[in-house]
């Protein structure tokens, strides 16, 4: 019983260390991608839903907004061809 008590801390280590090096490759090749070139565009931690928009960009789903503030600054926002003036106000004010 004494090992079976032993062996499972063990294992909760083991599924530490391999989980730990699981975020660790996933980030390694997250940033590797986004230092191509082509992916200028995505943000340094995207969520799925950024993810999501520019997928939808490239395949012709969505569009990219130029907003010009009155200052006369101006800034892209990226929005499914199917959204709401609601869903573009949102995307603005993120």
């Amino acid at each position: 019983m004494d090992s079976a008590g032993a062996s499972k801390p063990e294992e909760e280590v083991v599924a530490y260390q391999s989980s730990e090096a699981k975020q660790a490759r996933l980030q390694s090749m997250l940033a590797a991608l986004l230092d191509d070139p082509i992916l200028a565009d995505v943000p340094r931690k995207p969520s799925l839903a950024d993810v999501d928009t520019l997928i939808n960009l490239e395949l012709g789903s969505a569009m990219r907004v130029t907003v010009v503030k009155l200052d006369n600054t101006s800034f892209n926002v990226t929005v499914l061809n199917t959204a709401t003036l609601k869903d573009l106000k949102l995307v603005i004010r993120k």
